[in-house]
Parts: structure tokens; C-alpha cells; sequence
């Protein structure tokens, strides 16, 4: 019932005319494949490599991209990838999956230096990491950005339709609200 760019139906609501279009997306894919949880005590769920979580992410992602960009061939979207301090070769298998996405994918490294004197002393260098790799997501969708800016870590799951159901929602919310808004897809597996 719902078509990007045009018109959105909620039963309970009705017909909301869209006037909070999305013409691109850019996506900030903030990656470490080398720390494990480095703020909690526990293990990650399935126990394996964090290049393999990275890259089950990354695959995730692509997916929703292209399902999206099937449906909705007018939306630009592009990825870029704020990268701390990788292994070469887990760059590598980043890289390979982004060859063969065929999509708008760069890969950034995350200057720390540019951070020092910005980020107050930190209890360790992971954490200051976090910090600056934050502070140099925002700062490039604040200069890349054109409609929706989508910030996502190198550990979440993205089903297909992912893409499309954050640009109908924030169409739709937005439209009613006539204002730009800020969403926080839930990350938590119950």
C-alpha cells in the first residue's frame, strides 16, 4: 500500500502524503575487525572472530542495499566505511566483498591524530578509538550527508528490507511531523 516518495498507508492513520522525500542515503559503517567487546565482560554471542562478525555485517548490509535499490532505483545510497586500524588482511576480505557488491563503497581509516586534542584523556585506547571513530562518523555525514544519514557499527544484522523500511518510516514520521527527525532502530535481540 506504502510507495517511497509518494505516499504511506497505516491503517490506524490513513493516507499520509509524503512530503519529506528521500532522494539518497548515506551509511557511516563504523568497523574494527580486531576488539572484541572492549566495554563489557562477556563474550560475543556465537563466539567466533570479529573479522567474522564484520564481515556477516557488512554481506547483511549490502543485501538491504540491493533490495532497495531494485525497488527504488532513483535513491542514491552510499557507504562509507570509518575503519581503526584493521589488519591488512582483514582489510583485504573487506575489500573483497565490497569488489563484489558492485555498489558505492569507500573504505576511510580513522585518524586518531586529528582526535588528540579534541578528546579529553580517556581510561584506555579503545575507548578514545570509539571517541574519534564517532567524532569522524559525524563529521562525515554532516559534510557527505544529503537526506538520511544511517550510522551502524560492524556488528549488526540487517534483514533485506531493512533499508527500505527505515526510508518509508522516516518519510512518513517525518511528513507528519513536517520536520526532520532522528530514529534509533532498536539493537537488542529480545
Amino acid at each position: 500500500l506504502s510507495i517511497i516518495n509518494q505516499k504511506s498507508i497505516v491503517l490506524p492513520l490513513g493516507e499520509v502524503k509524503i512530503t519529506k522525500k528521500v532522494n539518497s542515503v548515506l551509511i557511516i559503517f563504523r568497523t574494527n575487525t580486531d576488539v572484541e567487546i572492549w566495554d563489557q565482560n562477556k563474550k560475543r554471542l556465537f563466539e567466533e572472530p570479529k573479522i567474522q562478525y564484520s564481515l556477516r555485517a557488512l554481506k547483511s548490509l549490502i543485501k538491504s542495499i540491493n533490495f532497495s535499490k531494485t525497488k527504488y532505483p532513483n535513491i542514491k545510497f552510499k557507504t562509507i566505511i570509518v575503519d581503526d586500524k584493521s589488519k591488512e588482511e582483514n582489510l583485504k576480505k573487506l575489500k573483497k566483498l565490497i569488489d563484489e557488491s558492485d555498489l558505492d563503497i569507500s573504505i576511510t581509516s580513522l585518524n586518531h591524530d586529528k582526535y588528540k586534542d579534541i578528546i579529553k584523556q580517556q581510561k584506555n585506547d579503545q575507548t578514545f578509538s570509539n571517541l574519534a571513530s564517532l567524532l569522524q562518523s559525524f563529521e562525515l555525514g554532516k559534510k557527505y550527508g544529503e537526506d538520511l544519514v544511517f550510522f551502524v557499527e560492524d556488528d549488526y544484522l540487517h534483514f533485506e528490507p531493512m533499508m527500505e523500511e527505515m526510508i518509508a518510516s522516516y518519510e512518513r514520521i517525518a511528513s507528519q511531523v513536517n520536520k526532520d527527525i532522528f530514529m534509533c532502530p532498536a539493537d537488542y535481540p529480545y
